[in-house]
């Protein structure tokens, strides 16, 4: 059944921490109920009555556009882009919201241990192999992010691993499935690869001032340097002032004191239990399990009887032990029978649950230890500086947004009453700007009225809520055309790159004609010491050819009779010419077991991959949503 491939899917390893459950646009789609936004004010969405807020939105367009890096300005140039941009970030955390509600009316949820567990084996929260919980803060710290809403994230990620898992363990491939695809992908390819480097080409070529004058002429667009500015700026943030901050041992001493519960692991205790699952006749069970403790009293062996007669048969395995349980790890009438044993050997009274009725017998009591003040001063440190740097941080940037408004002409009298100095930046355009002005929201005000126009101080802008920025304009270069005369040699380059291009074009077809007509080539190939690459047998994860390459080569049309399939592809600065003389499709039959696991999981997972995505796109168009387009593209 799905559900239990679903549940099954709760017992992997922990693979990773998503960042989106599924990336889908839907701009444009109609999948919204309304373009008038009627729900919560402040939210950048509402999901069947649930708000995605603006603060998710904002750190997941960060986390997306951080993952771009470089190409981010590339293909996100103007304010149509970005806009769009912005809107599939909020599509794609629609689409999430909607895939966790589906996933909670499926009953799916993840424990406080296991949650726990997770966060503890993660690789960057390990000091010398033991889990830290200063790491944990000061990660915390970096990114604005509390406890609460780590542990909230983490939920999410966890119940969507299991949504996904389950629907992709209860997919099956048949074995013609199987057959078919291995057919294609276990091809073995004969022919050869004969490449052309356009730089062969390059001697002799020479261009005329009327060509160069042509060129820039149909290209000057290309030549335009973007307008820049240079900004005079106050950068206010709670990690810079930390630097700053003394912290006294008197102070640490306190905060010690006074938090010794942060600084204290919970007692826990390690059971077993005998499960009498209720089945369709619950007084049946309760009647069993009563008769089991009775025998328990009388002397009988726990161990013996959760073999006969406990209805947990994975826990029975290893003797009914359910492991080192804390709080909110079980149900609470669980939890508060289970607080109630207070010897080891403790045994209890029938306990109903939603599972049936457990007899739960306590076999370790492991007490709760506080971690001594040296062990733990270095983290009280570095909370108490980020404590005493956020007083701090809320007192200046309200004097910094108050004093840059009422004296808007200059930095300098905000910049003595803050104690922070004004600093001047590179000279940037929109398309390069450097740290913190490749802030969209900072880039916008830059660019616009009060700053460049009105040369006024600029709104204070937030980076991020621990991270703020005033500033005005410093100097302006408009957009321009460079002369020719500074860029006549780039102008030079492309056209000796553009016809030493056609020229390998011309000889490769040259060669083709001749392959053609089978007519021999050597002579042609001499002119430019060429020699071809065979190829025997290449598969599709030969190291032969580079990859793109390859892939056009297993793209080519299958040979007919005894005539070879001949093609070309220009790759980078090579034009490359190729000939496919056989192919012999993969034999499953012939494969390695292992091969052929593999093949099996690769459909298996494409297939899971595609039910999912159908899942929350059929979900996604039957939700009740609605967009505060406005709280995204401010």
């Amino acid at each position: 059944m799905v559900m239990d491939s679903i549940r099954e899917g709760v017992k992997k390893p922990w693979a990773k921490i998503l960042i989106f459950a599924i990336c889908i646009s839907f701009v444009g789609a109609g999948y919204f109920t309304s373009a008038l936004f009627l729900g919560d004010p402040y939210a950048a969405a509402v999901v069947n009555d649930e708000s995605v807020s603006t603060r998710d939105f904002e750190r997941a367009y960060s986390r997306t556009k951080s993952q771009y890096g470089e190409a981010f300005k590339q293909f996100v140039k103007t304010e149509e882009q970005e806009r769009n941009f912005r809107e599939n970030v909020l599509q794609s955390l629609i689409s999430r919201t909607v895939a966790l509600q589906t996933s909670r009316d499926l009953g799916l949820r993840a424990s406080n241990q296991q949650i726990r567990k997770t966060i503890q084996e993660m690789p960057a929260l390990q000091s010398e192999g033991v889990y830290s919980s200063d790491l944990l803060d000061r990660a915390l710290v970096n990114v604005g992010m509390s406890r609460a809403k780590f542990k909230d994230t983490l939920i999410s990620d966890f119940i969507l691993q299991q949504l996904s898992s389950g629907i992709s363990a209860s997919e099956f491939v048949l074995p013609s499935e199987l057959s078919n695809e291995y057919r294609i992908l276990g091809q073995q390819r004969t022919g050869r690869a004969l490449a052309i480097k356009h730089s062969l080409f390059d001697a002799g070529i020479e261009i005329s001032e009327e060509e160069i004058a042509a060129f820039y002429e149909l290209t000057k667009e290309q030549f335009r340097v973007e307008e820049k500015i240079a900004l005079d700026y106050i950068e206010l943030s709670i990690d810079s002032l930390q630097k700053d901050i003394q912290v006294t041992n008197e102070e640490i001493a306190v905060y010690y004191n006074d938090n010794l519960d942060r600084f204290s692991s919970d007692e826990q205790r390690q059971v077993s239990h005998i499960l009498i699952a209720f089945d369709d006749d619950e007084s049946a069970a309760l009647a069993k399990a009563e008769t089991i403790k009775s025998k328990l009293d009388s002397g009988e062996d726990f161990v013996a009887l959760v073999k006969s007669e406990s209805s947990d048969e994975f826990s029975a395995e290893s003797d009914g032990d359910l492991g080192v349980l804390s709080a909110g790890d079980m149900e609470e009438s669980f939890e508060n029978a289970m607080n109630a044993l207070e010897k080891v050997g403790d045994i209890s009274e029938p306990v109903k649950t939603s599972f049936g009725y457990h007899i739960i017998k306590l076999t370790e009591l492991i007490e709760g230890e506080t971690q001594p003040l040296d062990d733990v001063k270095a983290q009280i440190v570095a909370t108490l500086k980020t404590q005493l740097a956020e007083e701090e941080f809320y007192a200046k940037s309200k004097i910094l947004e108050e004093k840059s408004f009422e004296i808007s002409d200059s930095l300098v009298e905000v910049s003595n009453e803050i104690g922070v100095e004004v600093k001047t930046s590179p000279l940037f355009g929109r398309n390069s700007a450097p740290g913190i002005f490749a802030n969209m929201e900072l880039q916008e005000e830059a660019f616009g009225e009060n700053v460049l126009h009105a040369n006024i101080n600029s709104n204070l802008i937030s980076l991020d809520e621990n991270h703020v920025v005033v500033m005005r304009l410093n100097s302006h270069h408009a957009s321009e055309i460079q002369p020719i005369d500074k860029v006549k040699e780039q102008v030079v380059s492309s056209l000796k790159s553009s016809k030493a291009k056609d020229s390998a074009v011309e000889y490769a077809d040259s060669i083709k004609e001749k392959l053609k007509n089978k007519e021999d080539l050597t002579d042609l190939l001499a002119i430019k010491s060429l020699v071809w690459k065979d190829l025997d047998k290449a598969e599709r994860t030969s190291a032969a050819l580079p990859y793109r390459q390859l892939q056009h080569f297993f793209k080519m049309n299958r040979p007919i009779g005894s005539e070879s399939t001949i093609d070309t592809m220009q790759d980078a600065n090579e034009l490359v010419v190729f000939i496919l003389n056989d192919i012999q499709d993969g034999q499953l039959d012939k494969a390695e077991d292992a091969v052929k696991t593999q093949t099996g999981q690769r459909i298996s997972r494409f297939y899971g991959d595609a039910d999912y995505g159908s899942l929350v796109e059929n979900q996604r168009s039957n939700a009740d949503v609605t967009l505060n387009l406005d709280n995204i593209n401010r």
